[in-house]
Order: structure tokens, then C-alpha cells, then sequence
């Protein structure tokens, strides 16, 4: 049994906010047991006291940072998927239910339309920008001439880039209705949970869109211009 066995949830939660993401992947609807102990709450949920518990100590603050700029595109294509997933799957339902489950229609309402902002700005992604870009590898990797015409007569990175970054500030309406996320230690420990959850997906949307800007897009304008040259030089040939 380790330290955190006997203390009350609400206490666990208190030290550390980002430990409500640990319940939800437990699938523990936790704001029910906040007077419990871990051990009790285990016990309850049929859950493994020792795996919650290691779960819950490895939650950190603050994502340590990573230098995106080693991965290869298809790597880091692969890794902005992956983060969609995580907002699609389990950042957005999470603040979603608990907005619910505190009765913050108005709050909730905004968060609604900000994920379906969200939602269209990663199909946009997904469904024409991840594409164009592995496209690019492909062709500079197994050139084909009419192909890659036919590519670059579509879309261009420049083009792409613009669209992308036209609303760069998603969040503004919730920061406003939720005077920037403010809350105290004398807010009901959810309420507290929800607004530090709305923090860390904003930073998160912010890294993403910086990995996003300044890497993606930089990587996959200097694929545009190697298939370019390409082209160019299989045009003078014939």
C-alpha cells in the first residue's frame, strides 16, 4: 500500500488537478467517491489499488518538451494524428462531461461550439493537408512526373499554411466566459478540475499549433520545392 491509499480523493485531486485525466482512463466516474480514500475508491471500482496509485504518481504538472524538429515528416504526421485522437477521444469528452456534470449550460454551450470548431479544423487536416504532405514524400521518394503535376496543380503548402492559420485563436470565447479560467480553492474541486483542464488544452492546442507552423509546414514547403525542381529538370530532359 503506498501513500495515497488513505487520503480522500478530493485531497489526491487538490495536489494535483491533471489527476482526473488518471479516473477517466479508469473509467471511475470519480466526482461521486470524492470523500472516499484511494483504497475505497479501488475497492468500490474494482480496480487495482497498486496500478491506480503508480497511475496517479506519474502525472506530472508540465509535459517535459520535445524537439520536434528530428522527426521526419511522416513521423511527425503520424504524431498530430495520434494528438487528434487524444482531443477526439478523451481531452474533449472529459471537460465535456464534467461541464455537465456541474449544470454550466453556458459555459458548456461555448465548449460545444469550440469542439466542433476544433473537429473541422482537424478534418481539414486530416482529410486534405496530412495527405498533400506524405503525397510530397512519396513523389520526391518514387518520383512520377504526371503525378506529381497533377499534385502540385491542386495544392500548394503556401495556400495550405494560410487556411490553416486563419483562426489561430480557438479559445477566445471560453477564455472570455470563463474569465480565463479562473478559479479558487474555495470552488467545488470539479469546478477546479474543469478550468485547469481548459489551461492545459489550451497550451496543448498552442504546441500543437506551433509543432504545426513552424516544422510541419517548414518541412513540407522544402519537399514542395525539391518535387518542383524535379519537374523542372525531368521537363528540360524532355
Amino acid at each position: 500500500m503506498g501513500k495515497l491509499a488513505a487520503i480522500p480523493l478530493r485531497y489526491i485531486l487538490s495536489e494535483n488537478l491533471s489527476r482526473a485525466t488518471v479516473f477517466e482512463l479508469f473509467e471511475i466516474d470519480y466526482p461521486q467517491f470524492l470523500d472516499l480514500t484511494l483504497e475505497q475508491l479501488a475497492e468500490i471500482n474494482g480496480v487495482d489499488l497498486t496500478v491506480l496509485e503508480e497511475a496517479l504518481e506519474q502525472v506530472q504538472h508540465k509535459l517535459p518538451e520535445f524537439e520536434y524538429d528530428f522527426l521526419e515528416l511522416p513521423v511527425l504526421v503520424a504524431y498530430l494524428k495520434y494528438t487528434h485522437h487524444e482531443y477526439t477521444k478523451a481531452k474533449i469528452p472529459h471537460i465535456r462531461r464534467n461541464l455537465e456534470r456541474l449544470n454550466e449550460t453556458n459555459k458548456l454551450a461555448v465548449f460545444q461550439r469550440f469542439s466542433r470548431d476544433m473537429q473541422k479544423h482537424m478534418m481539414l487536416e486530416e482529410k486534405v493537408i496530412f495527405p498533400f504532405i506524405l503525397q510530397l514524400v512519396g513523389l520526391n521518394e518514387e518520383f512520377d512526373l504526371e503525378k506529381a503535376q497533377e499534385l502540385l496543380a491542386q495544392h500548394s503548402t503556401e495556400v495550405l499554411c494560410a487556411s490553416h492559420t486563419q483562426d489561430d485563436d480557438e479559445m477566445k470565447e471560453l477564455r472570455e466566459v470563463t474569465g480565463h479560467y479562473a478559479y479558487s480553492e474555495k470552488d467545488p474541486i470539479l469546478y477546479q478540475v474543469v478550468m485547469a483542464d481548459l489551461i492545459r488544452l489550451e497550451e496543448d492546442i498552442h504546441r500543437h499549433a506551433k509543432v504545426e507552423d513552424q516544422i510541419l509546414f517548414k518541412k513540407a514547403k522544402r519537399e514542395e520545392k525539391l518535387l518542383q525542381e524535379r519537374i523542372q529538370r525531368q521537363m528540360r530532359k524532355n
